[in-house]
């Protein structure tokens, strides 16, 4: 089927004298910071480089802190607005991002979270916003979060341009938006940021880790990250070699459960739970092997940093991940929830570094070609200027 990524392509900034800056509000739903708001983050500041005017406008659900996401987009914004935002649907804040819209002339709306679909297109209907989403995954089992992604699926009929992250979200769009409405964007990162800048013994001596091999994972401590299967991965690991630790990057509702799973299977002196850090590139760089144990995945950004930092990796196939990672070429891929396959894996890096490095090199290759931030951004800019109808220097887009 032909979607809409057919038609586009990559447009330059605009430039001259009587260019006008785009006037763009990204919305977002406080969770934390994860992948989303990672992407959010280095689509705003690749945009800001190409002349856009950036706006934030952050949905604060009470439940997490905005600080990191604020941090991390203050320098390339244009201003921004927090709205505290309790309950499932708050009509003041639709009323207030209604005025922050008008206030600001903005131009598109772009939401990056299904939650903020719902407030972006009630509070811009009649202001002549353009509408774009960035559609991440569904998550969740429950009726009620069911219920939520049938909801927003329909919502996104509305829109005027929907991008899914990965083949299968686009797939999944496809059942409920009009095909010419989506295009699949990949995810992008700042490859600079995730190079290797200390040696992987380096990096372990100034994090006081010692000789160990460290088998390492970032994410959000969630069940469909599968770490559990991981720890028992490493616990088999332990009962053949003594060299091996595991360091667990990032924070969920999950941590205390994997804790105290990790306690049972009796290797809590082998097992780092960091939390949430903001030195992510030093703690890639103390790995010996990356693990991504996922259950469900979309376009995972963890993947791409860690190949920018020429870790070794082993992943499940799930999502995109296997357009990410080619088998035994830039990592090895195993099957969710296959915990003998997971050891296996692991062991074989471990036990030729060689062959390891091979593939981590490729990797780093793949990522500097493919998965930059600024290749994704000019692709979300040449959607802006498809929807707007004309180039902002006055020219029909091609």
């Amino acid at each position: 089927m032909t979607t809409a990524t057919d038609s586009l392509r990559s447009a330059p900034p605009v430039s001259g004298p009587d260019a006008k800056p785009m006037r763009v509000l990204h919305l977002m739903s406080s969770t934390g910071y994860h992948g989303a708001e990672n992407m959010a983050a280095e689509l705003i500041h690749r945009l800001a480089e190409m002349g856009v005017a950036n706006y934030l406008a952050v949905l604060d659900n009470c439940r997490t802190s905005n600080a990191e996401l604020l941090a991390a987009v203050q320098p390339n914004l244009a201003g921004y607005v927090v709205l505290p935002c309790p309950g499932k649907l708050n009509l003041g804040v639709v009323f207030r991002l209604r005025e922050y819209i008008r206030e600001q002339a903005i131009v598109i709306a772009h939401s990056h979270k299904y939650k903020t679909n719902i407030y972006t297109l009630l509070a811009c209907l009649g202001t002549g916003c353009r509408l774009v989403s960035t559609c991440h995954n569904w998550l969740g089992k429950s009726l009620a979060m069911r219920f939520y992604a049938w909801l927003d699926k329909r919502i996104l009929r509305s829109f005027d341009m929907v991008v899914g992250v990965s083949n299968e979200i686009v797939a999944e769009l496809t059942k409920h938006v009009s095909p010419h409405k989506i295009v699949r964007i990949g995810n992008g990162i700042d490859i600079q940021k995730y190079q290797r800048h200390v040696s992987r013994d380096e990096a372990k001596r100034q994090l006081h880790i010692g000789n160990r091999h460290v088998i390492g994972f970032v994410g959000r401590l969630s069940p469909e990250k599968g770490i559990g299967y991981l720890l028992r991965a490493v616990r088999n690991l332990i009962k053949e070699r003594q060299d091996v630790c595991v360091m667990i990057v990032g924070d969920g509702e999950q941590a205390d459960v994997l804790k105290e799973e990790a306690r049972a299977l009796q290797i809590t002196d082998r097992v780092i739970f960091t939390g949430n850090r903001s030195d992510t590139p030093m703690l890639y760089a103390t790995m010996d092997v990356f693990v991504l144990p996922s259950l469900q995945e979309a376009f995972p950004m963890v993947l791409l940093e860690a190949m920018a930092c020429g870790v070794p990796i082993v992943a499940t196939r799930v999502g995109d991940v296997a357009e990410i990672i080619e088998p035994d070429t830039t990592g090895m891929l195993v099957e969710m929830k296959d915990v003998i396959a997971l050891q296996n894996a692991i062991r074989k890096m471990l036990t030729y570094p060689v062959e390891a490095e091979r593939m981590s090199a490729t990797a780093r290759t793949k990522a500097e070609q493919s998965f930059s931030s600024a290749a994704m951004a000019k692709q979300y800019y040449a959607i802006y200027e498809r929807i707007m109808g004309f180039r902002l220097d006055g020219e029909k887009p091609e």
